[in-house]
């Protein structure tokens, strides 16, 4: 809302990269979201931006005057394979500005005090692009390294100017080779939106989380549909806030399906349906007693939903 808001995120992100030993690669803060390129430290990601935003929420509710929730959902994190992508990430975030019409063209991009492109193309410290270890990456000298970078800037600049809708990465990097979250499994195309890279890069970190490439996870939107086929409950009867028998069972078919299926943790099913952690452990457990009881036949509410 104001540049103190700017400010203080800035100077969370700084301070938590710091303690964590984390170093940006690229950065940008805009009117409603934010993008960071980060090489993680020692701290989880996941742990350094709960104290960020939470830190940031409380102050911006005092700031402002105002109460309730500043962002609308968790924020979303990718694993990037930096080798090849790096060039791709670094220009798309810092012309987040450009694409949103914040500046004009792009030899105005560093008077935009809230993105690392001014770090980079000025040398002009941020207090949070390390410019030295982007710079290491992109060549074997700071001069040549600095070049590539404006041309890797100027040739997307040019793609921003035909498409200023501000799309997401696959839209924006298009391709096969370099289109977010797409990858060959036994001839077949699948996807997994938490990773950019190319097939064996992908392979490598389900493996290391002991995830199988082969594992069909579906999207919510899928497990939802499934629940309504199953159930005979419209989604908006499911997320409806009742203990009508109809809709309790297939809230809990539908809780129980997204962890079993899709992958989703109960802290996201604990936002989505306003529910605790063990209203929330309740209808999965509930729901995979309703899904086995059914044999896989149209789940009809005869189990008592306690």
């Amino acid at each position: 809302m104001d540049e103190g808001d700017y400010a203080d995120f800035k100077g969370r992100i700084a301070l938590w990269l710091n303690r964590s030993g984390g170093k940006c690669l690229a950065w940008c803060l805009m009117p409603n979201h934010f993008h960071f390129l980060v090489l993680r430290g020692a701290l989880p990601l996941s742990e350094m931006m709960h104290h960020v935003m939470t830190g940031y929420a409380v102050n911006f509710n005092l700031r402002h005057r105002r109460a309730g929730h500043v962002f609308q959902n968790r924020y979303k994190a990718i694993i990037c394979d930096l080798e090849e992508y790096l060039l791709e990430l670094v220009p798309y975030i810092h012309l987040n500005p450009l694409r949103a019409r914040l500046v004009k063209a792009l030899a105005g991009l560093d008077k935009y005090k809230w993105c690392g492109h001014a770090a980079v193309v000025a040398d002009v410290a941020d207090g949070l692009l390390d410019r030295k270890e982007l710079l290491s990456r992109l060549g074997d000298g700071e001069r040549s390294a600095v070049e590539k970078y404006i041309r890797g800037m100027a040739e997307k600049a040019r793609n921003a100017g035909r498409d200023l809708s501000g799309g997401g990465l696959s839209r924006s990097f298009g391709g096969e080779r370099t289109v977010l979250k797409e990858f060959r499994v036994r001839d077949r195309l699948r996807s997994d939106q938490r990773i950019l890279g190319g097939s064996d890069f992908v392979e490598a970190v389900l493996k290391t989380a002991g995830e199988s490439m082969g594992k069909d996870t579906k999207s919510r939107s899928e497990v939802l549909g499934e629940v309504e086929s199953m159930t005979g409950i419209t989604k908006e009867d499911i997320f409806r806030r009742t203990r009508e028998r109809g809709p309790a069972h297939a809230r809990a078919v539908y809780c129980y399906l997204c962890t079993k299926d899709a992958g989703i943790s109960g802290s996201e099913l604990m936002r989505e349906l306003g529910l605790s952690s063990g209203g929330v452990s309740k209808l999965v457990a509930k729901g995979r007693v309703l899904v086995e009881e059914s044999g896989n036949s149209k789940i009809v509410s005869s189990v008592p939903l306690n």
